[in-house]
Formats: C-alpha cells, sequence, structure tokens
C-alpha cells in the first residue's frame, strides 16, 4: 500500500467510527428512532413523585456552518434526542402511563425536528448569508413545539385520557410519515 492509500484508509475508518458514535451517543444521548420506543432504562433518575412522574429532557441539536448552504439534504446536521443523566421517571407508578407521555413528546419533537431540517433545506440560499438565519429558524421551530407540546399537556391531562391520547398519536404519526423525507436516515 501506498502512503496515500494508508492515509485515506485511516480516514475511512476514523469517519465511519465518528458516524457510529454519533448514532448511538454517548450513554447519555438516546436518538429519536422509528424502531426503538423510550424505556425505564432511558432516564436517568429514578425517583418516586406521584404528582410529576416523569420528566424526559428532550434536545434538538444542529451541526450547520456557512458552507452547509451546498448541502442538498440537512437531515445528518439535525439530531432529536434525550439526554438520560436529566431525565427522570417514578418507577412506583404508572411507568407504562408515564413511558408512553414521554415517547409522545418524543415522537412531537421529532416532528419539529424534520420541520427544522426542511426549512434548513428551503432556506440553503439564506443560509449562506450567515449562520444566524439557522439560529433563527432553530428558535422558531423550537418555540412552536414548545406551544404544541402545551396543547397536547392541556387535551389529553399529560396523556392520561386514553381517547384523546391515541387520536395525538395517530396524528403524530400522520405528520411524521408527512416529513418522512426529513428523516434522519433519509
Amino acid at each position: 500500500m501506498t502512503n496515500k492509500q494508508i492515509v485515506f484508509a485511516f480516514l475511512v475508518i476514523i469517519i465511519n467510527s465518528t458516524i457510529a458514535l454519533g448514532q448511538t451517543g454517548n450513554g447519555n444521548l438516546v436518538f429519536w428512532s422509528a424502531t426503538k420506543k423510550l424505556t425505564v432504562e432511558d432516564f436517568g433518575i429514578k425517583v418516586r413523585n406521584e404528582n410529576n412522574p416523569s420528566f424526559a429532557q428532550f434536545s434538538v441539536e444542529y451541526q450547520v456552518n456557512g458552507f452547509d448552504f451546498l448541502t442538498k439534504n440537512f437531515n445528518k446536521k439535525v439530531r432529536n434526542y434525550v439526554i438520560v443523566s436529566a431525565s427522570w421517571i417514578d418507577t412506583t407508578n404508572n411507568v407504562l402511563e408515564s413511558l408512553r407521555y414521554q415517547q409522545t413528546l418524543f415522537d412531537l419533537c421529532e416532528i419539529y425536528t424534520r420541520q427544522f431540517r426542511k426549512e434548513l433545506k428551503e432556506n440553503r440560499k439564506k443560509i449562506a448569508s450567515g449562520i444566524h438565519v439557522v439560529e433563527e429558524l432553530h428558535q422558531k421551530i423550537m418555540t412552536e413545539f414548545a406551544n404544541r407540546r402545551v396543547v397536547y399537556d392541556i387535551e389529553t391531562n399529560y396523556g392520561l385520557l386514553t381517547d384523546k391520547q391515541l387520536n395525538w398519536e395517530n396524528q403524530i404519526q400522520k405528520q411524521l410519515e408527512e416529513l418522512k423525507d426529513y428523516a434522519f436516515n433519509k
């Protein structure tokens, strides 16, 4: 092998390792997945709290710079995840309800993550003028998520009204399907 081939092989290994690590997180992050649902293990803090049986810290992270306006697809630049060490669950009461509620919020956050990816794609030319455009879009999307979360919480009584909860789950799945082109793995 030539030196160029050795360097190239080394770079491929590093890039693949970085991608693999980015997809699995560092043990403290659980990335959104269409196939893996939240479990008790995804909550780093186990509590006994009947008034607030669970809480998940969601985050939408992006890595976009000034040259990303050349990118056709921003799906790999934006991630939706739960921070394990900042999330809690009461393991003594209604664990399945808590998991269902938090998974619904995670899925709702994924809708806005996909909308953020879509808006980044649609605003590629504006991104060329500065990263502030990305920050403004992120703030707008996260505000929309927060407002919709409040509506969800009120309408379902934090996921406890079974009929309303089912309606929200169906609506969210429909929206995720509508935004499938902006899923991370696309």
